[in-house]
């Protein structure tokens, strides 16, 4: 089994295990987030946003493959020329929209498609963010950036895949060890057997998302089942009751302690 082999087969057993037992990874478990990833794109950058600031150029074209509400793309799109965002997910494209006509950003369109196009498109930039871990042909996914990139492609990650952070929660309320979702780890390899060598940029930012956080033991059971998208598993919800006092921490409110630390990756490469 070579390196993209393994890849797609560890989406695949996670996607199985999440299909199984909670909401499976597609259209219906994203709407739930879509109006979450809807960011000020005038908001002062965080780190590994600024550090992919750094790199665009006023005149650059850039695709952005599973942009969201972009959360990430309109803010480059206020330093470039034009700014495409590839997404599937129709919640995240209404959001996407109403975040371009609330800041008045002309230049940034969104197209319903996912990736690889079925007629190819160019760009100087080519970038995804936090999309790799659930794409199960991955080489053709690699190539068609490429492919697609006139200067350069990025890859926005964690040290630990943002699908894995939550492992111990899991465990607790299925009662079994989750499949991992495949993360830097993994990709590298694959892209290594294409022939690229990137550069790799650990930034000094932890995986944190705004949320509010449960002020009871409903909301904390609540608060749980919806980071695992399990609403109808009620052993799922007998397990995480029980096990309150492990997996918050509890005062004025209750602060999840089962998230393993992640910090921000760059993966980049030039393609000129």
């Amino acid at each position: 089994m070579n390196a993209a082999e393994h890849y797609n087969a560890l989406v695949d057993a996670r996607q199985e295990q999440q299909t199984r037992l909670a909401t499976p990874f597609g259209e219906s478990y994203w709407e739930r987030f879509a109006h979450t990833y809807r960011f000020d794109p005038y908001r002062d950058p965080e780190p590994q946003l600024a550090a992919v600031l750094r790199l665009i150029e006023p005149e650059d074209e850039i695709i952005e493959i599973g942009g969201g509400a972009g959360r990430v793309g309109l803010p480059m799109a206020l330093k470039a020329t034009t700014l495409t965002n590839v997404e599937p997910s129709s919640a995240m494209r209404e959001q996407f929209s109403i975040a371009t006509a609330e800041h008045g950003i002309a230049n940034a369109k969104v197209i319903a498609a996912g990736w690889p196009l079925p007629e190819p498109i160019n760009a100087d930039i080519v970038l995804t963010v936090d999309v790799t871990y659930f794409i199960n042909d991955i080489e053709a996914f690699i190539r068609a950036m490429h492919a697609s990139a006139r200067r350069r492609v990025m890859i926005l990650t964690w040290t630990v895949a943002p699908p894995n952070v939550s492992a111990e929660l899991f465990r607790t309320a299925f009662g079994e060890q989750e499949a991992p979702s495949p993360g830097f780890r993994e990709l590298l390899p694959v892209i290594w057997d294409l022939g690229i060598v990137p550069d790799v940029q650990v930034i000094d930012q932890s995986f944190t998302w705004p949320e509010r956080l449960p002020a009871t033991n409903d909301e904390a059971v609540h608060f749980a089942l919806e980071e695992l998208a399990a609403f109808d598993h009620p052993q799922a919800e007998s397990n995480v009751r029980r096990a309150i006092g492990s997996l918050f921490e509890r005062g004025e409110v209750y602060r999840p302690t089962w998230r393993t630390p992640s910090s921000a990756m760059v993966i980049s490469w030039r393609t000129d």
